[in-house]
């Protein structure tokens, strides 16, 4: 119920600022995956540097990996430097 209610919160144009924090308290797993996804379906810079905040610097490396994923399928010029640095890490 839970995933259900943030994927409708961010695709009815929910506060991204809000959504962002919530991933920082969140201690779901499952939750976090779920954050990631939805804040790949926002078309915001806020999104995308959300995105590259998690994947640059989140401990949990399967969370890292689907950050880069969704990175990975954003047009946004931000997202191909951050792959960049990060395969040139």
């Amino acid at each position: 119920m839970r995933k259900k209610a943030l994927f409708w919160a961010g695709q009815t144009g929910g506060d991204l600022t809000q959504l962002s924090g919530l991933y920082d308290r969140m201690q779901n797993r499952e939750m976090k995956e779920q954050l990631i996804f939805v804040y790949s379906q926002r078309h915001e810079a806020a999104a995308v540097d959300r995105l590259i905040q998690i994947a640059k610097s989140e401990q949990d490396k399967e969370l890292r990996k689907k950050a880069i994923f969704w990175l990975g399928q954003s047009h946004d010029p931000r997202a191909a430097q951050v792959l960049l640095e990060i395969i040139n890490q």
